[in-house]
Parts: structure tokens; sequence; C-alpha cells
């Protein structure tokens, strides 16, 4: 058995998280830490939200070490864009200007700016 021993300042930040965070594996790691402060069983907390006991622990060494940091999801998690307008700004503004819609894409498709 384990369980995580959260400060009331801390329950409060991980309910807003769970209230807010548009992401839902920050939810669940909240969820988890929450129902282990309550005095939840892994093994009552892996049925709940459906994750591994190995999952729940890592989690909870996360938060032992760096605390509330580690609830949110890491920046660059998930699919990456495939055409970035930082990257082609010039070259969207130039087919815009002188393509339609169907002809943008086309030419986009061909330049390879919009990979497959």
């Amino acid at each position: 058995m384990r369980y995580i021993s959260l400060k009331q300042e801390v329950i409060q930040q991980l309910q807003e998280v769970i209230k807010t965070n548009k992401k839902h594996k920050s939810r669940m790691r909240a969820q988890a830490l929450l129902l282990s402060n309550q005095g939840k069983k892994v093994q009552e907390i892996v049925e709940i939200i459906g994750y591994s006991q190995r999952t729940l622990y890592r989690w909870f060494d996360r938060f032992n070490q760096d605390n509330i940091s580690t609830v949110h999801e890491l920046a660059g998690r998930g699919r990456k864009p495939k055409l970035t307008i930082a990257k082609h700004e010039s070259s969207i503004k130039m087919y815009i200007k002188n393509y339609n819609v169907n002809e943008i894409l086309l030419a986009l498709e061909k330049s390879s700016l919009l990979l497959k």
C-alpha cells in the first residue's frame, strides 16, 4: 500500500486541475493523487481511473520528486502540425493572393509544404 499525503493548498490546486485542465491525462493524474490522499489503495485507484499500477507508481514518484508541476502534460506531446505558418509564411501569402482554395491545396501538395 502506498499513499500520498497532501496539504490543503495542493488539494485545492489538484481540484482546480480536474475542473479546468483540457488534457485528459493531467486530470487523471490529479484524480489519482486525490484518491490516494483519501486513503484509497493503489488497486482501487487502478480500477477507478483505468491506468496500470506501474503507471500510478510512476506518477506518485514524479509527484514526490517535483510536486504539483508533474500533474501537467509536458510541452511537445501530441501530433506536430504538418504546415507551420511561421516557417512557410511567405509561400502561403503568395498562394493566397494568386490562387483559389483548390489551387492552393494543389500547389502546397506539389511543393511538399503539405506532407501526407
